[in-house]
């Protein structure tokens, strides 16, 4: 019984890695060398699954910048998270939404540029990019430590 209960704790290790794997062990490669992130990375994992955390993603995150904190400075890591919080965010809307939220966000243009750009209206544009706010705004939260 022990033996399949450590054997689904390595499934569910590795499927949390594989899905989270390398946004974790970037975040820490940011503070830390390649040798100490990796090791941090790897007790993060094993940590969040020991816990039986339903939805992972949030505990990893969390368990990495309270982790990280330990190595460096706390507002950075905290900022560092908030980042990859609003990338998966991005990250997670569909096309076209994701093209013009990024084109509101990251190049900077208002909607009149990108209605030029992208040959939809106005109103189409604020519209879809009030709504890829709203999801990015939810699923933060949902990403939020708790």
């Amino acid at each position: 019984m022990a033996n399949t209960t450590l054997e689904h704790q390595a499934i569910d290790i590795r499927r949390a890695f594989d899905a989270h794997g390398s946004t974790i062990f970037t975040l820490c490669r940011r503070f830390l060398n390649d040798a100490t992130a990796s090791a941090l990375t790897r007790d993060i994992f094993v940590a969040v699954a020991a816990r039986g955390e339903a939805d992972q993603a949030p505990a990893l995150l969390d368990e990495t910048a309270r982790r990280l904190a330990a190595h460096a400075d706390p507002n950075a890591v905290a900022e560092a998270a908030e980042r990859i919080r609003v990338a998966d965010g991005l990250r997670r809307l569909a096309e076209p939404r994701r093209r013009l939220v990024t084109l509101a966000l990251i190049d900077h243009l208002d909607h009149a540029e990108i209605a030029a750009r992208t040959s939809t209206s106005a109103l189409e544009v604020a519209a879809e990019i009030r709504a890829g706010l709203a999801a990015i705004r939810t699923h933060m939260t949902a990403m939020a430590p708790v």
